[in-house]
């Protein structure tokens, strides 16, 4: 981990991202196919762990897969990293000109955001991207917030938003947008964040269940946050903004849940790599048609094995259900699994897509379909209400999915997923199948290392005949 004597300078890490490791990806991508051999050859030299010699590049080589993923689904991912790169921009530039700039909470998108025509931006992105400077540096900002004061305890996401504002790694906002779930600790430390930043704060509360009663409280929010952001921002909200980000949004749904109904397939044709990647691009820049073409792509690269009947590896073995946040944001196993064991993660808890339709016709359907979708993100759907939602779920991906056995992600910081083990075990005791849980952070390698992680995934293997 960096030296406090050696601070990071003010937004280094993301002006690194722009200026260097994503702009540099993103180029290369433009040659997908020579981009694979390039990563096949160097494979031996980055893909069993990080050292000195590789940490600035080991991250981002793995997240378009280590040299073992198609090129079709790397020039998808093209589009996303400039996604993300025009977001960093945006952001930077709207604070260094003094322009409004709204921190949005990572589990809501900024969609009514660009109905404003301003600047967004997803507090907790350096736990992705703080990655591509090196393992180290994500767990450095949640130790500079366990330093100030943040509990231990607390989700390690969030942890380093706080991490990174005190250390001026992410722009100084005009407003904040946040959300009373999936979890209390998102709740308590957006409240520091309040507290520190002194920017005037909107809180959606989610409602306990999913009816209709639930779903037009929750739009009454909606409706309460764009009175919200008149009064700050001094200005109506633009309707016909709202439609046209809307309707992308619906063309990146529709592509995704298209994605996922193929995994079903035996074999399985999609890696769930993409799913968890749009995901994290959606909720960094999801007003962005760049966030569709990404989508599309995936779509596209999917949908060719899946004509094919052809799996994303050539001799599948074993159908992998992932339950919680899979693990990935310092260390992607997807890839990994698949090139070692066949094993495919065919569904996870984040990147499963079950989002509706919004009906984009007026603003009163806009908002109400707007507002119903957020709460069927994923994390949101499973986490605002009773256990049932956690483990109905969890039954019904078994049935769509034909898993041969799950992993319990033990993310430390998801209180409410450690209190369900209990419930879930017995479930899948009941039902007969294989599981494997895992106890780990899945931001902070200094909880669990990608070494250890990959052992206990390798022992299981092993004892039910996978490997």
């Amino acid at each position: 981990m960096f030296s406090r004597k050696k601070q990071l300078r003010s937004r280094e890490l993301l002006k690194f991202n722009i200026n260097h490791r994503l702009n540099l990806l993103y180029v290369a991508l433009f040659v997908p196919r020579l981009l694979y051999f390039i990563l096949r050859i160097l494979r031996p030299f980055y893909e069993r762990k990080e050292n000195w010699l590789n940490k600035t590049w080991r991250y981002g080589f793995l997240t378009i897969g280590g040299g073992v993923m198609h090129p079709a689904e790397m020039r998808a991912y093209r589009a996303g990293i400039k996604a993300v790169i025009d977001n960093f921009k945006t952001a930077l530039a709207a604070e260094r000109n003094n322009e409004p700039l709204a921190w949005v909470e990572w589990i809501l998108n900024a969609e009514i955001i660009e109905a404003f025509d301003i600047a967004s931006f997803n507090t907790e992105s350096l736990n992705i991207f703080g990655n591509t400077m090196g393992s180290e540096y994500p767990p450095a900002l949640i130790a500079e917030a366990e330093s100030q004061g943040v509990p231990v305890e607390n989700c390690s996401a969030v942890k380093l938003s706080v991490g990174s504002y005190f250390l001026k790694q992410i722009p100084e906002p005009t407003l904040i947008i946040a959300a009373s779930h999936p979890c209390d600790s998102s709740i308590s430390v957006y409240q520091i964040l309040e507290y520190l930043t002194g920017v005037p704060t909107f809180s959606y509360d989610a409602p306990y269940w999913k009816d209709a009663t639930s779903y037009e409280y929750f739009t009454m929010n909606t409706w309460d946050l764009i009175d919200f952001l008149e009064k700050q921002l001094d200005k109506k909200i633009d309707w016909e903004k709202l439609r046209e980000v809307l309707e992308r949004v619906n063309e990146i749904n529709f592509y995704l849940r298209e994605v996922c109904e193929m995994n079903r397939a035996v074999p399985c044709p999609g890696t769930m790599i993409s799913l968890a990647l749009t995901w994290v691009i959606r909720e960094v820049a999801v007003r962005s048609p760049l966030a569709v073409s990404m989508a599309k792509g995936v779509y596209e690269a999917t949908k060719y094995r899946f004509d094919k009947g052809v799996g994303v590896v050539k001799n599948e073995r074993v159908r992998v259900l992932m339950w919680f946040p899979p693990i990935g944001f310092f260390t992607y196993i997807f890839k990994w699994m698949e090139h070692e064991f066949g094993a495919v993660v065919v569904a996870d808890f984040i990147g499963h897509i079950s989002t509706i339709h919004i009906n984009t016709e007026t603003p009163e359907t806009m908002v109400h379909d707007l507002s119903r979708s957020q709460l069927h993100l994923g994390m949101g759907r499973q986490c605002h209400g009773p256990v049932e939602f956690i483990v109905d779920e969890l039954e019904k991906m078994l049935e769509d999915y034909s898993a041969d056995c799950v992993f319990f992600m033990g993310h430390n910081g998801c209180k409410h997923g450690w209190a369900a083990l209990k419930i879930i075990k017995d479930f899948l005791k009941k039902k007969g199948m294989p599981a494997l849980y895992l106890n780990l952070d899945i931001m902070d390698k200094r909880h669990t290392s990608e070494q250890e992680i990959k052992k206990e995934i390798t022992d299981f293997f092993r004892s039910h005949g996978w490997a």
